[in-house]
C-alpha cells in the first residue's frame, strides 16, 4: 500500500533535484532585491519583520543559525521562561496570540520559544521571508547626495564563514538594513571597520541595570546612518547602555519602533 499518488512514483531523485533547483532559483531571484534586510531573527529582528511586513514592506530576515528566537530562547539560564512588562510589550505578545501568566506588579511570564515562533509565523503570514544558515559578511554602500548610504548586504553560508574558507559572497540590494544581531552588534561593527572616516565607536554594553536598560534600548533605537538602523541589544552595544537579561519588553518594543521609522523613511 502506498500513501502517494501514482504520478509521484514516475519521478526519480534527479527529477526531485530539478524541482528544488527551479523553486530555489525563483525564490532567490526575488530575494536579491528587497525593501528591508533584517540581520538577526531574535526578538527585535522578528518583531521588526512582523510590523514592517504588516505595513506592506518587503522584508528579508537573515539568520546565521538554523532557528529563530536568538539568545532569548534559552530563557533565564536555560529555564524556559522570559519576562514581559505590562504596556506596549505585553500588547505585542497578546497581539500574536502567545500565552502569558500574570505574576503581579505589572509583570508577566511567557514561554520565549512560543513568543518567538508566533511572531515569526505572523511575519511570514504577512509576506516576510526568513532565511536561516546565512552569515552577513559585509555591507553595500554608496555615496548619495554627499553622504554615505547603506544599500544592502553581502552574504555567505554560515558554515563557509565558520570553516574559514574564502568563498566570494552573494549580494542582496535593499533600501534599509537593520542590525538586530543582539550582543554582537555585528553589522554596526562592520560599518565602523570599513568606514573609519565615520569615527563610529562600538564600546559595548554596560553591566546589568534592568529598568534603565529597558528604557534606553527603546529610546536609542533608530537610524545609525542613512540606510542602516539598529534595534534590540545591538543598541546597547552601540550606545553603551545597560544589559537587562531575559526581559523581552524592551527588545519587542525596539523592534516595533524601528519598523515604524523604516516604514516612514521608505515612504519618503
Amino acid at each position: 500500500m502506498s500513501f502517494y499518488p501514482d504520478t509521484l512514483k514516475s519521478l526519480n531523485e534527479a527529477d526531485l533535484a530539478r524541482r528544488i533547483i527551479d523553486a530555489a532559483h525563483d525564490r532567490i531571484w526575488d530575494l536579491a532585491e528587497t525593501d528591508t534586510v533584517i540581520v538577526g531573527a531574535g526578538p527585535a529582528g522578528l518583531t521588526a519583520a512582523y510590523y514592517l511586513a504588516k505595513k506592506g514592506v518587503r522584508v528579508l530576515v537573515l539568520e546565521r543559525m538554523l532557528g529563530v528566537g536568538g539568545g532569548i530562547r534559552g530563557g533565564s539560564m536555560l529555564l524556559p521562561v522570559a519576562l514581559v512588562e505590562e504596556g506596549d510589550a505585553l500588547k505585542i505578545v497578546e497581539e500574536v496570540g502567545a500565552k502569558t501568566k500574570n505574576l503581579g506588579e505589572g509583570l508577566y511570564a511567557v514561554d520565549p520559544t512560543e513568543v518567538m515562533l508566533r511572531i515569526a509565523v505572523k511575519a511570514i503570514d504577512y509576506g516576510a521571508v526568513i532565511w536561516p544558515g546565512v552569515h552577513v559578511e559585509d555591507l553595500i554602500t554608496r555615496e548619495e547626495n554627499g553622504e554615505l548610504v547603506v544599500r544592502g548586504v553581502l552574504i555567505n553560508w554560515t558554515v563557509v564563514f565558520e570553516s574559514g574558507w574564502h568563498v566570494d559572497p552573494f549580494y542582496i540590494w535593499s533600501k534599509a538594513v537593520v542590525d538586530a544581531t543582539g550582543h554582537d552588534a555585528y553589522i554596526v561593527k562592520i560599518l565602523a571597520e570599513r568606514h573609519p572616516e565615520l569615527n563610529l565607536l562600538v564600546p559595548g554594553m554596560q553591566s546589568q541595570n534592568v529598568w534603565k536598560g529597558e528604557d534606553q534600548v527603546v529610546e536609542k533605537t533608530g537610524r545609525v546612518i542613512p540606510g542602516l538602523y539598529v534595534a534590540g541589544m545591538a543598541v546597547a552595544e552601540l550606545y553603551n547602555t545597560p544589559r537587562m537579561g531575559p526581559i523581552l519588553g524592551g527588545m519587542l518594543v525596539s523592534g516595533k519602533k524601528v519598523a515604524e521609522i523604516i516604514a516612514e523613511d521608505i515612504r519618503k
